[in-house]
């Protein structure tokens, strides 16, 4: 991670905490639990953000003494503790999402039961979440990347449920990676479905233009059999 950018980052949110009301902060108070069989303890709001700034400090220090690579068990560890802790801190769904690009990205193997424990929790505590579609994108990425099919059709069920019960669809990349994993799973009839969804859906998106060249290799392959 490029360390003027982290370090710009954390200039920034910085700035962004000291202007927050304490009033307002202040009148939010949440009990917090801690690992299981301690007490809990209640943080207010506040609190929560002024601890989960410290945990963010502190994994910018390890990166900037030493590789990630070396340091990645000690960002972890300190990830976790901040999401158990601090759910309502603003850093709380960020630190989310950083795990999820480790455990996809940095981790070799990627760790699947690890994010996909993780999202599940994610996805009931902060289900309008703006790194919902970021994280969505890691996993559905890395399930792609590896070849994952299976993992990468079942993800997307949801998805496709909702669009089948509502007509809805927010992102053209959902029904696209739908379609992938149908394809790769021979399962070309509904793969094409998918494709020719997007393609009427998200006409002008990068999506419709993959789509339509999938759409092109399943016909060759249906023509072979």
């Amino acid at each position: 991670m490029n360390k003027n950018i982290t370090a710009a980052a954390l200039l920034i949110f910085v700035a962004s905490m000291t202007g927050i009301s304490c009033k307002s902060a202040g009148d939010r108070p949440t009990t917090v639990s801690q690992d299981a069989g301690e007490n809990t303890r209640e943080l207010s709001v506040e609190e929560q953000d002024k601890m989960a700034l410290e945990v963010f400090q502190k994994v910018f220090t390890l990166i900037e003494d030493s590789s990630r690579e070396a340091v990645l068990p000690q960002m972890e560890a300190l990830y976790l503790d901040l999401i158990q802790k601090y759910p309502k801190a603003k850093l709380a769904q960020e630190s989310y999402w950083r795990l999820a690009l480790m455990y996809t990205n940095d981790f070799n193997p990627p760790a699947y039961e690890k994010i996909e424990g993780l999202y599940g929790r994610f996805i009931s505590l902060y289900p309008d979440s703006q790194f919902r579609a970021e994280i969505d994108d890691a996993i559905s990425n890395c399930y792609s990347r590896n070849g994952k099919w299976e993992s990468l059709e079942k993800f997307y069920a949801p998805v496709i449920r909702q669009y089948i019960e509502t007509g809805i669809l927010s992102r053209p990349q959902d029904m696209y990676r739908y379609g992938e994993a149908k394809r790769h799973l021979g399962d070309l009839a509904e793969a094409e479905k998918a494709f020719r969804i997007v393609i009427s859906m998200f006409p002008r998106s990068r999506e419709s233009a993959l789509s339509k060249m999938k759409l092109e290799e399943v016909k060759k392959i249906k023509y072979k059999q």
